[in-house]
C-alpha cells in the first residue's frame, strides 16, 4: 500500500507556498528549505514536465536536461496518472505566457489521460 502524502506537516507546507505572494519569496522561501540539489532537481523535473507536455522525445529531453531516463518516466507516470499539479503548473505558466500546445499534443495528452483512467477502472472493477 502506498504511503499517505498528505498530512499536517504537508499540509502546512502547502499553505505556507501557497500563502507567498512573489516569484522572489517563492524563491527564496525554496532556497531556504530545499539543499541546492533539491532545489535543482525540482527545476529540472518541471523542465521535463514542459518539454514532456510540448511532445518532446525522451532522447531530446535526455540531451537537453541531463535528467536520467527513469526521471523522465517518473514525471510521465504523474503527467498521466498523477493529481494533475505539472498540469495545473504548467497551464497558468502557459496563461501567463500567452502559449498554447499544439493541437496533436492535446490529443495525445487526452487520450493518454483517457487509457490511464480506463486501466484504472479495469484493475479496481477486476
Amino acid at each position: 500500500m502506498a504511503e499517505k502524502i498528505g498530512d499536517r506537516l504537508t499540509e502546512q507546507l502547502c499553505e505556507a507556498i501557497a500563502s507567498l505572494k512573489s516569484q522572489e519569496t517563492v524563491a527564496n522561501f525554496l532556497e531556504d528549505v530545499c539543499t541546492i540539489s533539491e532545489y535543482k532537481a525540482l527545476a529540472q523535473r518541471f523542465e521535463v514536465a514542459r518539454l514532456l507536455d510540448e511532445g518532446v522525445k525522451y532522447e531530446d529531453i535526455v540531451a537537453r536536461t541531463g535528467a536520467s531516463t527513469a526521471t523522465i518516466s517518473r514525471v510521465k507516470r504523474c503527467l498521466v496518472y498523477g493529481k494533475d499539479g505539472y498540469e495545473a503548473a504548467l497551464a497558468n505558466l502557459k496563461k501567463k505566457h500567452h502559449e498554447t500546445r499544439p493541437p496533436r499534443v492535446v490529443r495525445k495528452a487526452i487520450f493518454e489521460k483517457a487509457r490511464a483512467e480506463r486501466r484504472r477502472e479495469l484493475r479496481e472493477n477486476g
